[in-house]
């Protein structure tokens, strides 16, 4: 019995539920062009010319911590709509209590989670902290938004990668939204942004209900509650990362997270785990924590300039093509935006 209750904590821990606001939909809304299912695909990435060539010269993208993201409630923002959700269903008053337990809830407020992973001398099993980063992608290949962020200086462009599960060695799952196991205890994520508080909603209330249908199976309640809280804790870290203020809606995301043992961003970097270097970089007079993670280069596809480009051939073009030429990159079509923005003087 415990082995079988263990089993479906273990299930559930490791969903992510974000799929659950999708489930309705019809074959074509899924698998159409642009379907739900398709938004793996062509995903892109805005940036500066500067990050452009470093990106290029160091085959790396960069990943962020979370806590310095545009967006100041992430990573804490689901934990008022867990509380609401559980609040505002049919659930016994006990699960409730268990699931809202005051130091439960206080662990999840927290930046640093815990997790079980191995020793990486004696590979035997242990809680370990991890710290989560996070590279940010849109499904809109020409977005005004995502131009008024990166262009407004005349340097943005955006990088068109074929697929995101060709985008990492180890994360090659087709799924739009999924995770992978990496080395050295690594866990990369990646999934389409949700915005809709319904939405948001939707994939919680599907979590409780699978852990409540787990909670009403037991008669002895007490004994496996901490499986409970931990599958529970567990599938909140999975999903959390993909929540986002609906003020952000016009970004389209699509987001890939990286989990990395503290312990690994404390060792000298080698490469050999993907990560090519750390630190913080500079933004405004705030110093924000990165990891520089290695990428295929052949999921580059195409380059689309910004909308202030306006002649074929510029000189902003041609420094773009002899950048990729100078680092052997080839196959990469230069786009033009088809936003008719006028630059002021």
């Amino acid at each position: 019995m415990q082995s079988d209750m263990l089993a479906k904590c273990i299930a559930i821990s490791r969903s992510h539920f974000l799929n659950v606001p999708y489930k309705d939909l019809t074959i074509d809304q899924i698998y159409g062009v642009d379907g739900i299912g398709n938004k793996a695909s062509r995903i892109c990435h805005y940036c500066s010319v500067d990050v452009l060539k470093n990106i290029l010269e160091n085959e790396s993208l960069r990943f962020s911590d979370v806590r310095f993201l545009n967006d100041s409630t992430e990573f804490i923002e689901i934990i008022p709509l867990v509380k609401y959700v559980a609040q505002h269903e049919e659930y016994a008053s006990e699960f409730i209590d268990m699931i809202l337990n005051d130091s439960l809830i206080k662990e999840l407020e927290s930046y640093r989670q815990p997790y079980i992973g191995k020793e990486k001398n004696t590979q035997n099993y242990a809680e370990k902290v991890y710290r989560t980063y996070t590279c940010s992608f849109s499904t809109n290949k020409d977005s005004l938004t995502m131009w008024n962020y990166y262009a407004t200086s005349g340097s943005g462009v955006n990088l068109i990668f074929d697929f995101a599960w060709n985008l990492f060695e180890g994360s090659d799952i087709s799924e739009v939204n999924n995770s992978s196991h990496l080395e050295n205890d690594i866990t990369i994520c990646r999934g389409l942004v949700l915005y809709q508080r319904m939405d948001k909603q939707k994939c919680i209330k599907a979590l409780l209900d699978n852990l409540y249908e787990v909670y009403l199976q037991e008669d002895t309640i007490e004994k496996y509650q901490s499986h409970i809280q931990w599958a529970f804790k567990e599938a909140i870290n999975n999903m959390r990362c993909f929540f986002k203020n609906d003020s952000f809606s016009c970004e389209n995301e699509y987001r890939v997270i990286l989990k990395i043992p503290e312990e690994l961003l404390l060792e000298e970097i080698t490469g050999q785990d993907g990560i090519l270097k750390k630190g913080q970089f500079k933004r405004g007079n705030i110093l924000i924590p990165y990891v520089d993670y290695k990428f295929k280069r052949d999921s580059l596809k195409g380059i689309t300039l910004n909308p202030y480009v306006k002649e074929k051939e510029s000189v902003f073009e041609l420094g773009i093509r002899e950048l990729l030429w100078q680092n052997k990159i080839h196959k990469v079509q230069i786009y033009r935006s088809a936003i008719p923005m006028r630059k002021y003087f």
